[in-house]
């Protein structure tokens, strides 16, 4: 599907909340008017109403580190700027869970961050994004895109802290390194626990919400990721990577945090093989070739995985196969 076919079908499911949204204020407005509405039910009208319009079309980007995720996420929304905007370059990864949307309410690009010292409160990310004094701003300057990437490098920031901070703030678990002998006096840690980035793409402008999870260790140290956030997108798109293959902690990801959503539902779910231009391919190949590549990037031990076949090659450079 191409990208203006996408945005008439969610400009198309806009209307169609919009339609729905009016004639629930027209009930309302008949119940009034005879006098049959109680407390409770205008409780629910209103209740209503909220979820329709807070209602977002989620679709979750997951893959291990180093699988050309956020390049892909670049190519998509920012190759007008025609230079990654958010960090991809080998070595520089996404250190926490990113949403990318449009803010419609304030009408305005930002990107706003959780410090990762809010995991020793009791909120959750879902009650937090409603206290805004928790979070750091930082207005994006449309007009520079000098501007826009330099905000955008904080969603790989991290922070060195002593090892006893890190279990203190759940981002050191000793069972998760076996091999090692002696626990390390620091730990390095993402400065931010969540990252919110308000960018006024057409398809984002149509509430379409991209959700760019940080890989395998993120998913497992924070639990409102897995429990509330991947089950409640409507689609999922797991990428792995033609130049790794499918690997141990790939499988991890699918069986601990994917299959699940793959064997709820027959459809939102997408397997993708990124990066296959390492294979040899230039534009123009042969489908045989290709079928080659992505076969060849399903390893024998994901058979006892059930991971389906990826069901597209693609290069996150430009080029789709």
């Amino acid at each position: 599907m191409n990208q203006t076919a996408l945005e008439n079908q969610l400009r198309g499911y806009e209307q169609w909340k919009a339609n729905i949204i009016r004639t629930v204020d027209d009930y309302r407005a008949w119940l009034k008017k005879f006098k049959l509405a109680g407390a409770v039910t205008d409780k629910r009208i209103t209740e209503c109403l909220s979820s329709l319009h807070s209602d977002r079309l989620t679709i979750a980007f997951v893959a291990e580190f180093s699988r050309g995720k956020t390049e892909l996420i670049n190519a998509i929304f920012f190759a007008d700027y025609g230079r990654r905007l958010l960090p991809s370059s080998a070595g520089r990864t996404t250190m926490c869970p990113t949403e990318l949307f449009y803010d419609r309410q304030a009408d305005q690009a930002y990107v706003r961050l959780l410090p990762i010292e809010t995991r020793l409160q009791e909120a959750g990310i879902r009650e937090l994004k409603k206290k805004p004094a928790h979070w750091v701003t930082y207005p994006l300057n449309l007009d520079s895109a000098d501007q826009v990437e330099s905000c955008l490098q904080e969603v790989i920031q991290t922070r060195t802290v002593s090892l006893k901070e890190a279990v203190r703030l759940g981002m050191y678990d000793p069972n998760q390194h076996p091999h090692r002998s002696t626990p390390p006096t620091t730990v390095e840690i993402p400065k931010w626990r969540h990252a919110l980035i308000s960018f006024p793409h057409v398809l984002l402008k149509e509430g379409l919400v991209i959700l760019d999870t940080p890989g395998l260790n993120a998913l497992g140290s924070e639990p409102e990721l897995t429990l509330n956030m991947l089950p409640s997108a409507q689609g999922v798109l797991f990428v792995l990577a033609a130049d790794a293959g499918v690997t141990r902690t790939d499988l991890e990801l699918w069986q601990n945090h994917i299959k699940g959503f793959h064997t709820s539902r027959k459809r939102g779910l997408v397997v993708v093989l990124n990066k296959v231009d390492t294979c040899g391919m230039s534009y123009g190949m042969s489908h045989r070739s290709i079928k080659r590549c992505v076969n060849s990037a399903k390893r024998p031990q994901a058979s006892s995985a059930y991971l389906p076949r990826p069901s597209s090659g693609i290069c996150a450079k430009g080029t789709s196969w």
